[in-house]
């Protein structure tokens, strides 16, 4: 009787891989959503109110008087921090957010597909395009930016004639405009490498999940090398190009100056008028997210080329 019993056909999860994919990535989101539920929406929500009064400090208490759009207005036609303004500073973290994202993209993904090589010290490779990462402080800044140590050793006259590209670049009859172009992509280098870190880790590893047999194939069917990249790695690593915008854009939104302006208004007990500033901050963040985002959708940028289930 026991060996005409059928056999039990071994249990399988009824959720499709794409709803298992949901829910790991529900898994993993908790604790950053608890986080920022318990710790970050109150003070959040706070400050966007703050942001359309005066507050003056009392004891033990804050009077506050309504003033509207009023902060917001003075932020962007009347601040003046030192010898900047507000709005001047924000054009330009816009400006060089951009400039440097273009660039980003570029260099880390060169990077990537050769460190995706097979070739010695490899390992030792990676490690020193992440070193900016872990070095990324506050006395390593200063010692690589204005006034630091590196900066005052340019100012011999013998380095500055190492470095003078731009004088000699125009010396070969080159156009100002791609002079101009060219020796500022040579300055931004120093944020570049500080950024490209993790930007690197992530197309290295996208293409490490890139299927092999897409290049056996190609390579039976006698493609070059340039073309496996640009029809085979290129498409498939487009799926992180979304995830290392969004990177790039906020640490370096992070890194600048307009949060010391934001952090001295603050320190003067002008907390309304901060609050304003941070939120035109967040605001312009958002908006250019969202505009890479429209633009990712219009050409399907960050959509996977093999796995569609």
């Amino acid at each position: 009787m026991e060996q005409n019993k059928a056999i039990k056909a071994p249990k399988v999860s009824k959720l499709k891989y794409k709803h298992r994919k949901v829910l790991w990535g529900i898994v993993f989101l908790l604790p950053w959503f608890i986080g920022f539920v318990t710790l970050f929406l109150y003070p959040f929500v706070q400050s966007f109110y703050y942001s359309f009064f005066t507050l003056k400090p009392e004891f033990g208490a804050i009077l506050k008087e309504f003033v509207g759009f009023d902060n917001y207005i003075f932020a962007f036609r009347e601040h003046v921090y030192g010898n900047t303004s507000f709005k001047l500073e924000l054009y330009e973290t816009v400006q060089d957010s951009l400039i440097n994202l273009l660039v980003l993209l570029i260099f880390s993904l060169f990077i990537a597909v050769l460190l995706n090589h097979e070739f010695r010290g490899r390992a030792i490779v990676r490690a020193i395009f992440f070193i900016p990462v872990i070095l990324n402080s506050a006395a390593v800044t200063i010692a690589l930016g204005s006034g630091g140590v590196i900066t005052d050793l340019l100012l011999e006259e013998s380095a500055i004639q190492l470095f003078a590209l731009d004088q000699y670049l125009l010396n070969m009859g080159i156009g100002t405009d791609l002079v101009l172009l060219v020796v500022g992509l040579i300055d931004r280098i120093y944020n570049i490498l500080t950024l490209a870190g993790v930007p690197i880790l992530l197309f290295l590893a996208a293409i490490q999940s890139v299927p092999k047999h897409l290049y056996e194939a190609a390579t039976i069917e006698g493609a070059t090398g340039y073309e496996m990249f640009w029809l085979i790695t290129l498409p498939n690593v487009s799926v992180h190009i979304v995830t290392v915008t969004i990177y790039a854009i906020v640490d370096s939104f992070l890194t600048s100056s307009i949060s010391n302006i934001i952090s001295s208004e603050f320190s003067k007990q002008k907390w309304g008028l901060s609050s304003a500033m941070a939120w035109i901050y967040v605001g312009t963040i958002l908006t250019l997210l969202l505009v890479l985002f429209l633009l990712a959708k219009v050409f399907k940028i960050g959509e996977s080329h093999y796995e569609k289930d």
